[in-house]
């Protein structure tokens, strides 16, 4: 079954109209989620992507996707995590730290403190080949880096790492 979306406007507005999972046309965004998922220890999970994937094949990144349609940014965000590695979390549990607009969507930044071990992980083998907990500079070097996030992303990322280690 395919995945449906909302479309929205450039001010993140639901337009009330939805689209299957592909590129919105120009002027229509989609909404995403990535989830910063650490422990208490600070060491933050991250996942290799699945080699079949079509886009980013085997490069490490943060837990995240697309919102469907008619979900909350947030939930799609507890969605996403429990579907790609198996881990459960309350609302309660996450942090909206920023809102990216791209030219075509647009991304909720969530940072999540779980207590949790790698062995509760169950890993969705359509996304995810592999997860591993690292330290900040680890998880930036394979999330930022591989994917060449911008300056304004990885601005929110490091306030928030910031304020986390306080």
């Amino acid at each position: 079954m395919a995945e449906i979306w909302d479309i929205y406007d450039e001010n993140a507005n639901r337009t009330g109209r939805i689209m299957e999972r592909g590129e919105p046309r120009p002027g229509d965004y989609m909404l995403c989620v990535h989830i910063y998922l650490y422990t208490p220890e600070r060491k933050f999970l991250v996942q290799k992507r699945a080699m079949s994937k079509e886009t980013h094949p085997g490069e490490w990144d943060v837990t995240g996707g697309a919102v469907l349609s008619g979900e909350e940014s947030i939930d799609g965000a507890i969605r996403e995590t429990e579907e790609e590695v198996g881990i459960k979390l309350d609302k309660s549990e996450l942090c909206l730290i920023g809102r990216i607009k791209r030219k075509k969507n647009f991304v909720d930044i969530y940072f999540v403190e779980k207590k949790f071990d790698i062995s509760d992980c169950m890993l969705q083998k359509e996304e995810v080949d592999e997860v591993k907990l690292v330290g900040y500079d680890e998880m930036i070097e394979l999330a930022f880096n591989s994917r060449r996030r911008d300056e304004e992303y990885i601005g929110i990322i490091k306030g928030a790492v910031e304020k986390i280690h306080k």
